[in-house]
């Protein structure tokens, strides 16, 4: 009987290692995965309005935009009414051509259609020590700007459409903005995307953008990083021979705590916290990230700036940060803050995550302009 007790038991545990260790490996895959595709539905304009799905996106206040089906642009401002299903919201600038009725298009918190929305661009292909070339966009005047340029670095699952939402702000100061893709980011082909590393692989090509934005006369840099660019701007920082440029940092949100991203993360998915240090075990480990499709391990743990073991860079930096933030924990960027003399947060309460340029727009202009006029 105790054999049989002791048997049944250890059958039990298996079981619940098995179970632990596949849940952790969802979750590492769920935390790396590329965005999934876009979701084009139905919506109707009318007049100065437009009606579209309820989701929770699409319900939040402020600014956002409506990319369709061909590409082109809606930006969409307060909500007028809710209906059952719908959402009506006002249209903020209404393309030429655009009819009334039916049309197919994706939620996005890209409230700027195209980089000629912020000032004179340039579409330019930033050269990549790995081969081949990344596509950035160049805004603003270089004779006027005298050197000084900011490079704005999306976040994870996202675009250089999303980043494009500090760049006026930097270029109403006055500052050329380069505009960057990386690695494994939505503007890959196909074949060419693979899991994120975040930021361990990234941050290369960004150090390719600064490379560029030194040839062409950059003496003053700040990165401006969003999310997981804030992950990406640290390590470059960490190791860039043209790191003695970057005299400045704009952090949105940034993700400078990996340890708390992914137990915020399991506890929102009301998983027990010991998936969490699992899930970054499998990162980290050779045949987890094998199973995952990374090329080198991640160690998910080590991606710290609020302890004692990466000290940050020594520069001045300006953190905006909502305290609602459900992605990134807002108590990272105070951990950040307390340690860094030299880094001042602004605190915002809009809702989601990295939404604080849509939902506090002014204040957020505001903030970036001042910061660079302060340099």
């Amino acid at each position: 009987m105790i054999r049989s007790f002791v048997v049944g038991a250890g059958v039990v545990t298996a079981a619940v290692a098995i179970a632990h260790t596949a849940l952790a490996g969802y979750v590492a895959r769920r935390l790396v995965a590329p965005r999934a595709p876009k979701v084009f539905a139905p919506v109707f304009i009318e007049g100065d309005t437009v009606s579209v799905p309820v989701i929770d996106d699409s319900r939040e206040p402020g600014v956002y935009g409506l990319r369709f089906d061909d590409g082109s642009h809606l930006p969409v401002g307060d909500i007028v009414r809710v209906e059952r299903d719908r959402v009506v919201r006002r249209i903020l600038a209404r393309p030429e051509g655009l009819d009334d009725g039916e049309a197919l298009a994706a939620w996005t918190s890209q409230n700027i259609g195209a980089p000629e929305d912020v000032g004179p661009t340039r579409h330019v292909a930033v050269p990549l020590r790995r081969g081949g070339t990344a596509e950035a966009w160049e805004i603003g005047d270089r004779e006027t700007a005298d050197g000084r340029w900011t490079i704005h670095v999306h976040g994870l699952r996202s675009s250089r459409n999303g980043a494009l939402r500090s760049a006026p702000a930097t270029t109403d100061a006055g500052w050329m903005s380069l505009v960057v893709s990386y690695a494994g980011d939505e503007e890959c082909a196909p074949a060419d995307v693979l899991p994120s590393s975040l930021g361990t692989r990234e941050w290369r090509d960004v150090d390719d953008a600064i490379a560029y934005a030194v040839a062409c006369g950059a003496r003053e840099i700040v990165l401006v990083a969003w999310s997981m660019g804030g992950t990406i701007a640290m390590l470059a920082l960490e190791e860039s021979p043209h790191r003695g440029t970057v005299t400045g940092l704009v952090l949105v949100a940034p993700a400078l705590d990996w340890t708390r991203v992914v137990e915020n993360a399991v506890a929102g998915a009301h998983l027990p916290r010991s998936v969490a240090a699992a899930a970054m075990r499998v990162l980290g480990s050779p045949i987890g990230a094998r199973a995952l499709g990374l090329i080198e391990t991640v160690d998910a743990r080590a991606l710290t700036w609020v302890g004692g073991h990466r000290p940050g860079p020594r520069i001045p930096t300006l953190i905006l940060h909502s305290r609602l933030d459900p992605v990134v924990p807002f108590s990272g960027s105070v951990a950040y803050v307390e340690r860094h003399p030299d880094a001042d947060l602004v605190a915002f309460d809009a809702t989601g995550h990295c939404n604080e340029a849509n939902q506090e727009s002014e204040r957020f202009h505001d903030a970036i302009d001042g910061f660079l006029r302060s340099l």
